[in-house]
């Protein structure tokens, strides 16, 4: 038993100075990998493109031959300290990668980090056979749109048709959802894959819309509980007959916004970001000249359009104006406007008379979208058909579009200008056209998975 127990550990100390020799060669044959492009610790940037270059002698020596193929998996991580990686997306998958040689393979491939990677620090793992390398990289924002918007209470009452002056109808169902232009855009930014943040105030009625947009991908970091305050209502009726809609608006704690609150949260954001607003909020026109002043980019859509609005907001600073066709018309007579024009005429009109505008937007409802932007000392007209499709609630439609095609013109900005806001008003287009096959606000916005379903 004795001499059996000996010869037990003789072999187990024999083995165990053979795998360690075998690994100590196999370890000797090592190259670990070498990112040339970044270099470790420097930042990408979400939305750009990363360069992943390499060099490396494979685990397994016998792998490696002039021309032949090494199978290679290649992930980003979210790094979470010691505990297991976040995989955030796979960045090749089964590649096969060919030695030039008999010793070294080297692959380089540039891919885009996904649009949203928000700041924090990131790995990108080589997978190659039964081997793990890995090499840190930080990813920063490169453009981030703040949301100063609305958030409503929607009360949805289903009419046979939009009740008029004097007359009683019944409703044949009704509803309580989430809405609001302001938030039913930060729904559509994030759901279109940019990263928003929406600044709004909430009130203790409505800590369950704020829960309901995070969970749907909206940074609500600057958003304000107000405890006394009731949130902003909307009544809406809709039609069941046409799917058209009809909105009465209490405001609520839409109506407790300022200008000191507004300098906080622009202190977080610069020159490189947007500012999309409504005009359904609080010190609006202070909030849009104090984010002006600090260079961000503005989208405005005046929605809903009062009297007086030129008054009110700093039409000067707007960098790309969103209207519907009756907004745009009431827009050209309080410039003075007295012709009958429509369409492209009415864009052309409005844009010639803001010199620092880049774009006018006029949507179209069934018949589409038509645009004027310019560049420099270039202009380009745009008209986008619309889609036919089976409408059931037009509620979201607009804010749909808003948010799809900012969030589209932002992703494309390595395209050529005008290209750029061609590929946005598509995809915006057929966003919109989506969202009123749906019933509902938020719910009814699609995701960018479904938009680029049907725009192929």
């Amino acid at each position: 038993m004795l001499a059996s127990s000996k010869s037990f550990f003789l072999f187990t100390i024999l083995s165990f100075v053979f795998i360690q020799t075998a690994f100590a060669s196999i370890y000797s044959q090592l190259q670990f990998i070498k990112i040339v492009s970044p270099k470790n610790g420097d930042d990408v940037e979400a939305g750009k493109p990363l360069v992943v270059k390499y060099t490396m002698q494979p685990l397994i020596s016998e792998s490696v031959s002039a021309g032949k193929a090494l199978k290679l998996n290649i992930n980003f991580h979210k790094r979470t300290g010691n505990s297991k990686q976040q995989k955030v997306a796979i960045i090749h998958k089964s590649c096969p990668v060919t030695a030039k040689d008999d010793k070294y393979v080297t692959y380089t491939k540039q891919w885009t980090v996904p649009k949203g990677t928000a700041p924090g620090s990131y790995a990108v793992d080589f997978v190659e056979l039964v081997q793990l390398r890995r090499t840190q990289i930080t990813a920063t924002e490169t453009v981030k749109i703040l949301n100063y918007g609305s958030v409503n209470i929607d009360e949805f009452f289903f009419v046979p048709h939009i009740c008029q002056s004097g007359e009683t109808l019944s409703s044949t169902e009704y509803g309580v959802r989430a809405g609001g232009k302001g938030a039913n855009q930060s729904i559509a930014f994030a759901k279109a894959g940019s990263r928003v943040y929406h600044a709004g105030n909430f009130g203790h009625d409505a800590v369950w819309i704020k829960d309901y947009m995070q969970e749907n991908g909206v940074d609500m970091t600057y958003a304000n509980i107000k405890k006394d305050e009731r949130n902003g209502r909307a009544f809406i009726q809709v039609s069941t007959d046409t799917g058209d809609n009809c909105i009465v608006l209490y405001p609520g704690t839409n109506n407790t916004f300022t200008a000191q609150e507004a300098e906080r949260v622009l202190e977080h954001f610069g020159p490189n970001d947007w500012i999309v607003q409504q005009n359904e909020i609080s010190q609006g026109g202070e909030i849009m000249n104090l984010a002006a002043k600090k260079g961000l980019s503005v989208l405005f859509n005046p929605a809903p359009l009062t009297k007086g609005i030129l008054d009110v907001f700093p039409f000067d600073k707007v960098t790309i104006l969103v209207v519907n066709e009756h907004e745009a018309r009431s827009l050209y007579e309080e410039l003075g406007g007295k012709e009958q024009i429509a369409g492209l005429d009415l864009a052309e009109s409005l844009l010639a008379k803001f010199d620092a505008m880049q774009g006018v937007i006029i949507t179209l409802g069934g018949e589409g979208v038509v645009a004027r932007f310019r560049k420099e000392k270039e202009t380009k007209d745009f008209k986008i058909q619309g889609r036919k499709v089976q409408v059931k609630d037009t509620t979201a439609a607009g804010d749909t579009f808003v948010g799809f095609f900012l969030a589209a013109f932002v992703r494309f900005e390595n395209k050529d200008y005008f290209e750029r806001v061609k590929m946005a008003l598509e995809e915006a287009n057929y966003a919109s056209s989506l969202a009123v096959q749906k019933e509902g606000s938020m719910d009814s916005v699609p995701t960018l998975e479904e938009v680029n379903d049907v725009h192929k």
